[in-house]
């Protein structure tokens, strides 16, 4: 006998509908930050290493207010004091002197935090954000060489980030990490790492580079840059926050925006310094 129709239960429109409903945010937020980002990479010198003083400046203070619900005003100073100054020093490639300015910054944060509990985090996120903030800044330092190595980091994982977004929106799949995020997927994943190496073998052909070299580094980039979005939706499972920040609409702060450029920086500063060859045009 055929099933009444009127008893079947109705359709949920999220089965049916796939992609983000901030999607249309985040492309006007692209459209508005997109062409800054770009211009100050290029421009390069004193205004990329303030714009990027700026940027870690907002993610220290981001860090804080996230991880530290009573977090004194003496808290904010230390973080966004640590993330600046590292950045300043190592733009002009004082590197050691950049190494102890947020080193001692970092023990300062812990310092200052133990008391309220959980010093560890304050030390490992100001330290996190100076050290990834300050390797950008090193690493644009060469005019052309500096100019090169860095469209490669960005190019690669922007097309990461950006793609492994797309396909987790629109196609779904297994989840790559519930317990970091419920929106991240394999199939994600796998987008991500394959754009992020067709983009770095794009971006070494454009700067004169081998493209299989360009190709072969920037897989390993691809994946820092999927750990380091990984990682802080991690930080904001444990905090108990859905963002980082409110300054830019569709993404939530600065550090919901490039954490996984941070961690990419941070692999690039190690290559730059253990790697076969260093990083391609970096000046660490």
């Amino acid at each position: 006998m055929a099933e009444d129709p009127s008893t079947e239960p109705p359709l949920n429109p999220s089965r049916l509908r796939r992609g983000d409903p901030m999607f249309s945010r985040r492309v006007l937020s692209a459209l508005v930050l997109a062409p800054v980002a770009i211009g100050m990479i290029l421009w390069g010198g004193v205004a990329f290493s303030i714009f990027i003083a700026a940027f870690a400046a907002a993610m220290a203070w981001e860090w804080v207010r996230m991880s530290d619900r009573d977090a004194p005003p003496r808290a904010f100073a230390i973080a966004t004091g640590t993330a600046v100054g590292g950045v300043l020093l190592a733009s002009e490639l004082e590197l050691y002197g950049a190494a102890v300015w947020i080193a001692a910054g970092a023990l300062a944060a812990y310092l200052d935090r133990k008391p309220r509990e959980r010093g560890l985090e304050a030390l490992f996120g100001v330290a996190y954000v100076a050290l990834a903030a300050a390797v950008l800044a090193v690493l644009r330092t060469d005019d052309m060489a500096g100019l090169a190595g860095i469209v490669f980091l960005i190019s690669v994982v922007w097309a990461a980030d950006t793609f492994a977004y797309l396909a987790g929106s629109w196609l779904g799949g297994w989840k790559l990490l519930p317990a970091a995020s419920p929106n991240k997927t394999w199939s994600g994943l796998v987008a991500g790492l394959a754009f992020g190496v067709i983009a770095g073998a794009f971006a070494a052909w454009w700067a004169g580079w081998d493209p299989r070299h360009g190709a072969l580094l920037a897989a390993p980039t691809a994946v820092a840059a999927v750990a380091g979005d990984l990682l802080m939706s991690l930080a904001k499972r444990r905090f108990g926050v859905k963002d980082a920040g409110t300054v830019i609409p569709g993404h939530g702060g600065v550090l919901d925006r490039v954490d996984a450029l941070m961690m990419a920086a941070l692999f690039a500063g190690v290559w730059s310094l253990f790697g076969p060859g260093g990083w391609p045009g970096g000046s660490a």
